[in-house]
């Protein structure tokens, strides 16, 4: 067997490695302490191999969505990988579990949530991964820390700028909080 063939992916594996590209992650928490649950966050989502965190938000209180439940601290991260975005959304679900996520009731309370909101201006539409975000142009708390890194980023389907989104979309509870917490 040649080296290339025994490099080769298996049919239908996904690649890790892709072109270069700009990622926007939400995060968001209402369980324990939020600020430090964030700042974990960043810290793990920078030590993963292949990903660089380029700047991050202020982060935001805010009212849930769904059920009655605590408010929550959310914030976006910028990032640069080469990571494909399968990979990507592999490494992100396993930081949300080891940091103790609990899959349950839909929108219900949890330790952290980490959404990829955009890649670069690609659209990806399959059964585990939606991006952008699908419900990104309605939520403010994902519009209002993600203006405040790419205001002039397009939504990819919509055309329209995020900051114009975040302008647009119906008011919600929505407060900063202050800068990205201390420590990533």
């Amino acid at each position: 067997m040649s080296t290339n063939q025994s490099q080769a992916p298996a049919a239908g594996a996904r690649p890790r490695v892709a072109r270069r590209a700009t990622v926007h992650v939400g995060l968001g928490s209402n369980l324990g302490d939020r600020e430090a649950n964030l700042a974990r966050a960043a810290l793990l989502i920078a030590a993963i191999p292949g990903v660089a965190l380029e700047r991050t938000s202020w982060a935001f209180d805010t009212a849930p969505v769904g059920p009655e439940q605590p408010r929550y601290l959310n914030a976006v991260v910028e990032l640069n990988t080469r990571l494909s975005p399968y990979v990507l959304l592999s490494e992100l679900l396993h930081l949300e579990e080891a940091m103790g996520r609990i899959r349950g009731e839909d929108w219900g309370p949890r330790v952290i949530d980490l959404d990829i909101l955009l890649w670069g201006d690609r659209v990806i539409s399959e059964p585990l991964l939606q991006v952008p975000h699908p419900y990104l142009h309605e939520r403010a708390f994902a519009l209002e820390p993600l203006a405040q890194l790419c205001p002039h980023a397009r939504h990819p389907v919509l055309g329209t700028s995020i900051r114009d989104l975040r302008d647009a979309v119906v008011e919600q509870d929505v407060v900063r909080s202050g800068h990205f917490p201390a420590g990533w």
